[in-house]
């Protein structure tokens, strides 16, 4: 028996929250790039790439910062809601050398169990650190157009995984006022 790669997972997971297939191909282009690039800790460029790619294609996601408590630590983390569901492609590539915190999360579902996930987000912990805050307090823009070690910062990135020509400048206007939501249940 095959088993499944974690893209293929990713689009089963989306079909079975019975959402298009256009979305469940952006989020595996999106976990194949991020897998290439050993993108580990790199939450806070993740969400904001696909929070692009899930506007362009029609979504109206919401970019998330908050903490997040997983296995008894508070962390600072960034991930989209669509439709006040979580999707969290980084969680599954972590600072701690790649080790995942959680499986990755689609539609609030981590995809190997289908279970919601076992991490608590928006959780009110240590407060927001240093770099939170700043990927927090930086305009949208600045923080695509000069994320390092990418063509063109993270407008690049959206590119390759929308997998079209896409008009940087066009893409650069349209997402000037983008904020990021800071999440906190108390």
């Amino acid at each position: 028996m095959e088993m499944m790669t974690i893209p293929d997972r990713i689009k089963k997971a989306v079909n079975e929250s019975g959402y298009k297939e256009d979305i469940g191909n952006i989020l595996a282009n999106m976990y194949l790039y991020m897998e290439k690039k050993q993108w580990w800790g790199a939450c806070h460029a993740t969400a904001s790439a696909l929070y692009v790619c899930l506007s362009e294609i029609g979504y109206a996601p919401e970019l998330c910062i908050g903490e997040v408590l997983g296995k008894g630590l508070y962390f600072d983390h960034s991930w989209i809601n669509v439709d006040d569901k979580i999707i969290d492609l980084a969680i599954s590539m972590t600072l701690l050398g790649g080790a995942p915190a959680s499986e990755v999360i689609v539609l609030g579902k981590e995809i190997k169990t289908g279970l919601p996930p076992i991490l608590d987000y928006g959780v009110p912990g240590r407060g927001i650190e240093d770099q939170a805050r700043f990927v927090m307090e930086i305009p949208f823009v600045q923080y695509m157009d000069n994320f390092p070690d990418e063509k063109d910062g993270l407008w690049g990135v959206v590119r390759e995984v929308l997998n079209t020509d896409t008009d940087i400048l066009s893409l650069r206007e349209k997402y000037k006022e983008t904020k990021r939501v800071l999440i906190r249940h108390d």
